[in-house]
């Protein structure tokens, strides 16, 4: 049974610039939807911090919540689930509107 989500999730990686309280630091995306996305940070960010989220390719940015914080993966990057305040398509630009390959 497939669960219903709110917008496809589509596999990509985007660099971005992540802020809280701090310099913004690097970033990248795993998989992004109109509702927020699974990011690569090299900083553990704390569950339920709202993040200043930076797209260089769009030059937009928006808030996010972070709601799920999994382990390092095998770059040592922290995975963060990362929820957006306002859902936001023109965020990532014309790549979400491209036809993409969902992500399961």
């Amino acid at each position: 049974m497939r669960e219903q989500r709110r917008s496809r999730r589509i596999l990509a990686i985007i660099p971005l610039e992540i802020e809280w309280d701090e310099e913004p630091q690097p970033a990248t995306t795993a998989v992004i939807n109109l509702n927020g996305a699974l990011i690569l940070s090299p900083l553990n960010w704390p569950a339920g911090c709202e993040l200043r989220i930076k797209n260089p390719n769009t030059g937009l940015q928006t808030l996010g919540r972070v709601v799920w914080c999994g382990n390092r993966d095998l770059t040592g990057w922290y995975k963060l689930g990362v929820e957006f305040r306002d859902p936001s398509p023109e965020f990532w630009g014309e790549l979400y509107n491209v036809q993409g390959k969902e992500a399961p």
